[in-house]
């Protein structure tokens, strides 16, 4: 399990901020103290003061965030990459770099990895052929910048908004439960509050998911143009 700034901030930080909460509201509300010591000598140790168990009970929510992210919300709003800004930016019909600055950039790629990217011609015969080659490319730009500072804190963010989005998926069904819960089952006014609030922040950020994203990928992707071509 390695930890590293990348795993803190951008896998374990949205899981804490996402799927823990509502597991801890319904903990503190309703879990009494002698089911917590039974679950504990259960297991062999306390589960709230085992570390270890912790960690791990930590590492798969994150990595449940993290597949949701990735594999729902990410593919959904691109794509599988093919429609992410790093592939956009380098489309001709996308104007947010000049022709010129886009010619310089597919060069510096055909020079460091002898790849040559579409032009005009392939674009409109297949762009969905287009799209391909450039996602192919981009992979090996990244990797050629996977130790670059700046490029590194865009990921972080990325990542920790892209992950806090997958995990707010579980926190709002969580969150929902917690609701029906303690109005229904064992009544707790204060525990229906908080999960009211958690769920109204959950629906906030999956309704802002693709602005939010938008916004990251396409600052991830001017660092990523920027860094590769500085030292291309």
């Amino acid at each position: 399990m390695k930890i590293d700034e990348y795993a803190l901030k951008a896998r374990y930080a949205p899981a804490l901020l996402t799927i823990i909460i509502p597991i801890m509201v319904f903990n503190h509300f309703f879990v009494s103290a002698e089911f917590s010591k039974f679950v504990g000598e259960l297991v062999g140790a306390k589960l709230i003061s085992n570390l270890t168990i912790s960690a791990v009970f930590l590492y798969y929510l994150s990595e449940f965030g993290r597949i949701m992210g990735k594999n729902v919300i990410e593919r959904r709003y691109f794509r599988d990459e093919s429609e992410m800004p790093t592939t956009n930016f380098l489309m001709h019909s996308d104007d947010t770099y000049s022709s010129e600055y886009k010619q310089k950039f597919r060069d510096s790629v055909h020079s460091e990895f002898g790849l040559g990217l579409p032009n005009l011609n392939d674009e409109a015969a297949d762009e969905r052929a287009a799209r391909a080659r450039i996602v192919e490319a981009m992979a090996l730009v990244r990797k050629k910048l996977k130790d670059n500072e700046f490029l590194l804190q865009h990921n972080i963010e990325y990542g920790a908004m892209r992950n806090a989005i997958g995990g707010a998926l579980l926190g709002t069904i969580l969150s929902s439960i917690n609701i029906w819960f303690f109005s229904k089952v064992v009544p707790h006014e204060p525990a229906v509050t908080l999960s009211v609030v958690t769920l109204i922040l959950y629906l906030l950020l999956l309704a802002l998911s693709k602005i939010i994203l938008n916004f990251y990928g396409r600052n991830y992707a001017k660092v990523l143009f920027r860094e590769f071509m500085g030292s291309a």
